[in-house]
């Protein structure tokens, strides 16, 4: 039994690590995500809404990355077949029993916990309080990086009357 725990401690550490140095490591780490998503496209031009593919933000911790079916909401393979590149992954990805293998971007400090649902639901913040640059991003970000600096959290919590003590947020 011992073995296990030895093990399991290491995976631990080691996953403690890898999230640290992507979130301090200057200019953040590469990420190649699998379709070159238009954020503008979708939120300006379409006049989506965030909560249209990150389902979960209302109602999790994380905001969630949206799944294949999700696409294939407004998106028909019948219709758009050869129509744009990014759309002919998206549709290999609904051919296939893989799952868009998104890479996550957005992180907080290690000692940082966070709720989506927190914020977006019992704090009615809007995903662009947080996130100003969607709108008008034309392909995902290159790499990862923290999305907020502690100094803004502190600002719009005092802004809105919500408690700044150290252990709201810090664990």
């Amino acid at each position: 039994m011992r073995p296990f725990f030895t093990v399991l401690l290491i995976v631990i550490v080691l996953g403690a690590l890898v999230t640290l140095v992507k979130a301090l490591v200057p200019g953040g780490v590469p990420v190649d995500q699998p379709i070159a998503f238009n954020h503008a496209l979708h939120l300006g031009d379409a006049g989506m809404e965030c909560g249209q593919c990150h389902t979960d933000a209302a109602t999790s911790r994380f905001a969630g990355l949206p799944g294949k079916e999700v696409c294939l909401d407004c998106h028909d393979i019948d219709e758009e077949e050869g129509s744009h590149p990014e759309k002919d992954k998206l549709f290999a990805y609904a051919d296939s029993d893989d799952e868009i293998p998104w890479e996550r971007v957005a992180l907080t400090a290690p000692d940082v916990f966070f709720s989506h649902r927190r914020h977006v639901t019992a704090g009615g913040l809007d995903c662009l309080h947080c996130h100003p640059d969607q709108p008008l991003l034309t392909r995902p970000p290159a790499t990862t990086g923290l999305v907020m600096a502690m100094t803004d959290c502190i600002a719009c919590h005092e802004e809105r009357s919500h408690t700044v003590d150290c252990l709201t947020c810090h664990r």
